[in-house]
């Protein structure tokens, strides 16, 4: 009656499916890249001898992780005129040095896709010597393939390569292997395996960094059905794989959270004669994220930094941080930060919160190396600090980082911009990717700023230049203005990233879709078009946009059979209403099945939604990615929803458990919610008690799921007891807790108790509007329920005076009740007169 969700706006929807350009799923990479031909601008003849055979270069052996997305845009944006005069430039980054005939030459034979690269481009420069030694001479063809990977268009690298081959030029491995890192450097993944193609096309062998490059690609794009193909390559190639191998095989079945076949390979490992050390517990506790918090991997990894060179012993401990701070264990995740050398000398706490000495549990960290911080290291704190609305602290964090000597990178950049729109500085935000957008075209950032009607600052808290503009950056922005923006804020933001040459990534998609079901109620078939627009060879759906496509399916069924709002629960103690709940049927697979991407949930028939997601599933399913915690909980929301006996709930929370996936309070939460809407609350007690067990301290749904539990038996006094207990754990009370105890009074028709309760438990999340003194109750819980769109409240926990202030307006609210009861004589002539009530109040 008082809920439910508004469908999303027919125009808003065109508009986001605009957005992209739709790609069948499974279309082959080299038949939908639009390779246009770039002309170049002309340059002095001279200037390209810097890239005579002279200019000796290296490949360069280890890989450090970036965060770049540059490539060419998988879509078509909406015409802007504002856009007109920014298109992107026909020159390339570090091309515009080459003579441009040599570049038409990469680009011609691109556009015409020839593998035998013998088109009429080729054979003109071909005796030519100043333009053919480009491609004749070793050296000169390895600088020219890794400036290609630089521009917008990096699959003129293997053309290069291709190209030199059919000259007669005969490359070695480690020039391809140069190649590679820079690929990876920039994150084109993709194209990396067929770089190892080519390689071994045109040398006729590969080499173990070679593999081992094709391996990490796998990973990287989620390809966990190639790995064990990718190991087999090795035997193949009479190549004897290494430690780094086995590595990667451990870390991206972890990542896939496969624990059984990376156990496997650990044991491969020990038999290849690689035992496992303190670099491999370093691989398992930085790939350990996906499954959880486990405190011994934590710790043996710690024990072992001693034994790591500084880049690795600051990639473990980060791993470590970021996993605590993960589960919002911000003192044990404090603790561990104290093994970092930061300025002002170690053990200085960052956080601001947590103890100053000790690490977890009885462990101290005396004898533990001092780890030296880097960019990712105050990322990770940048963005935990985002996340709970704290920008003093982050400012005073960057100015630690700026003792450090060290220097901001995308991810710092991303990090800011969400604290600064979480902290409702929307200008501030702006302006820092107005500034990163000058550095690339002073137009585009012009016109970036006109759209955004933001006049932008000229100073800001970090220095930017020289950080890279990337899709993380965009992303970071999109997330925080689409509450406030809405569509237009995607639509702005994608047209300047196409401005620039960056093709959004996955979660840019995901970030448009998670708002879609979140904030505009959109349905799952709307969700699906949208993705599908958005679909590329090198944009695949990921599981995390089948979790939002699920979330939005079992949302419409949980309002089917339980329906919405206050008056729903009423009508089970209504003498002249019917409840009929509608349970959904037969949409569970077998239980053995939560392996699976969807952990065993099958879509309903009577959306009829298997031609449209099918294809999306089996996408996923291909890669053989395995279900996450998240999917996991969605089955068990389900399995409340559909009214079971919760012994499949069991199963599959005990088949997570055998899988090696740690629960969250959301599994507990889940559970609980599904016993109490069975009616069982001593289950949902059990559960929060095995929670506690766990190392799990109870959150306010916690307790919103108990309050709901017995409003809906009928309980109004019992649903303030445990409303009471949370203000004795010194628990904020939200919207939803305060709505759950007004609810279990005005289901039993005591509607002067739950207007009393809405009217003295207002002040805890906004001062009481004096507009509403004389209002009715529908208008009260409704301006009430409104303030859950706002912010969550950022208070952890209450004071002494707070808790004793609510317990006195509780027993007022007791008074009330009382009073009631009095007044209707017993309970059941109390509900005689509901239906008569009900409607004028409800």
């Amino acid at each position: 009656m008082l809920g439910g969700a508004s469908p999303i706006h027919r125009q808003h929807l065109k508009q986001a499916a605009r957005i992209g350009r739709h790609i069948a799923l499974g279309t082959p990479f080299h038949s939908v890249c639009q390779l246009h031909h770039t002309a170049c601008s002309t340059r002095a003849v001279t200037r390209s001898q810097a890239h005579l055979p002279d200019c000796q270069t290296s490949a360069k052996r280890n890989f450090h992780p970036a965060h770049a997305y540059i490539g060419t845009s998988h879509y078509r944006s909406p015409d802007s005129q504002s856009f007109m005069k920014v298109k992107q430039s026909s020159t390339t980054g570090t091309l515009d040095s080459y003579p441009p005939e040599v570049v038409a030459v990469i680009d011609t034979c691109l556009a015409h896709a020839t593998e035998s690269v013998d088109c009429e481009a080729v054979k003109k420069i071909k005796n030519v010597p100043i333009y053919s030694r480009y491609f004749t001479n070793r050296e000169c063809v390895n600088r020219l393939a890794q400036d290609a990977v630089a521009t917008s268009r990096p699959q003129r690298a293997l053309q290069i390569l291709n190209i030199a081959h059919h000259f007669g030029c005969y490359l070695k491995p480690n020039h391809y292997e140069g190649v590679a890192y820079h690929l990876a450097s920039r994150s084109h993944w993709d194209l990396i395996p067929l770089l190892v193609t080519t390689a071994r096309h045109h040398c006729g062998r590969a080499s173990v960094r070679l593999l081992n490059w094709n391996m990490r690609a796998f990973v990287e794009n989620q390809r966990y059905d190639q790995l064990d193909h990718a190991f087999e390559e090795f035997t193949n190639a009479d190549l004897p794989p290494n430690r780094r191998t086995f590595h990667l095989l451990i870390s991206g079945h972890l990542r896939n959270r496969n624990l059984n076949s990376a156990k496997q390979y650990m044991e491969k490992m020990a038999v290849a004669g690689f035992p496992v050390d303190s670099s491999t517990h370093a691989v398992i506790v930085a790939a350990y994220r996906s499954l959880g918090v486990d405190l011994k991997v934590q710790i043996r990894a710690f024990e072992g930094l001693r034994d790591l060179d500084g880049r690795q012993s600051t990639v473990v401990l980060n791993s470590i941080v970021q996993q605590l701070l993960d589960s919002r264990d911000e003192e044990a995740a404090a603790r561990f930060i104290l093994a970092f050398d930061l300025p002002g000398g170690r053990g200085r706490n960052p956080m601001g919160s947590g103890s100053t000495t000790g690490l977890v549990g009885d462990h101290a960290p005396v004898d533990s190396p001092a780890v030296k911080p880097n960019a990712a290291t105050f990322s990770i704190l940048l963005r935990y600090m985002a996340r709970e609305g704290k920008l003093s602290r982050m400012l005073k964090l960057l100015d630690h980082m700026k003792r450090a000597g060290v220097h901001p990178d995308p991810s710092i950049l991303a990090a800011l911009i969400q604290g600064y729109l979480a902290a409702g500085h929307s200008r501030e935000a702006i302006s820092i990717v107005a500034m990163l957008l000058n550095t690339r075209s002073a137009a585009a950032s012009q016109v970036f700023c006109r759209m955004m009607q933001v006049q932008p600052l000229t100073t800001l808290p970090v220095d930017v230049r020289g950080v890279p503009l990337t899709a993380h950056i965009f992303n970071a922005l999109m997330s925080g203005l689409l509450d406030v923006m809405g569509l237009k804020a995607v639509r702005d933001i994608l047209r300047t990233m196409r401005a620039v040459g960056i093709s959004p990534d996955s979660h840019t998609v995901e970030i448009l879709m998670s708002f879609l079901e979140r904030a505009q109620g959109t349905g799952p078939r709307q969700l699906i078009r949208v993705l599908r627009s958005f679909s590329s060879p090198s944009l695949r759906p990921t599981i995390r946009h089948i979790h939002i496509i699920l979330r939005s399916i079992l949302r419409r069924e949980k309002f089917m059979a339980r329906g919405c709002g206050w008056d729903t629960t009423a009508a089970k103690y209504s003498k002249k209403r019917t409840y009929k709940p509608k349970f959904p049927e037969g949409h569970i697979l077998d239980t053995t099945e939560h392996y699976h991407p969807t952990a065993g949930l099958k879509l309903p028939r009577r959306l009829r939604l298997k031609s449209w997601f099918g294809p999306i599933l089996q996408s996923v399913s291909r890669q053989a990615v395995q279900s996450d915690r998240a999917t996991i909980a969605l089955r068990l929301k389900h399995e409340a929803v559909a009214g079971s006996d919760m012994g499949t709930s069991q199963t599959a929370f005990r088949n997570m458990l055998d899988q090696g996936l740690h629960p969250t309070i959301h599994h507990y939460s889940t559970l609980m919610d599904g016993y109490a809407k069975m009616g069982d609350i001593q289950g949902a007690k059990q559960v929060l008690r095995d929670a506690l067990e766990s190392g799990i301290q109870p959150n306010v749904i916690m307790y919103t799921i108990l309050i709901n539990g017995y409003g809906r038996r009928g309980k109004p006094e019992e649903a303030m007891r445990a409303f009471r207990a949370m203000i004795r754990a010194g628990i904020v009370p939200d919207v939803p807790s305060i709505d759950a105890v007004a609810h279990a009074y005005f289901a039993v028709g005591a509607y002067s108790v739950a207007r009393r309760v809405l009217r003295e438990m207002w002040a805890q999340v906004q001062p009481f509007p004096p507009e509403l003194e004389h209002a009715d109750l529908r208008t009260l819980a409704v301006t009430f329920r409104s303030y859950s769109l706002n912010p969550e409240h950022r208070r952890r926990k209450l004071s002494m005076r707070q808790q004793r202030l609510l317990h006195w307006k509780m027993r007022t609210i007791k008074t009330e009740w009382m009073r009631f009861e009095q007044w209707s004589g017993s309970l059941s002539d109390g509900l005689d007169r509901y239906d008569g009530y009900s409607h004028k109040e409800g």
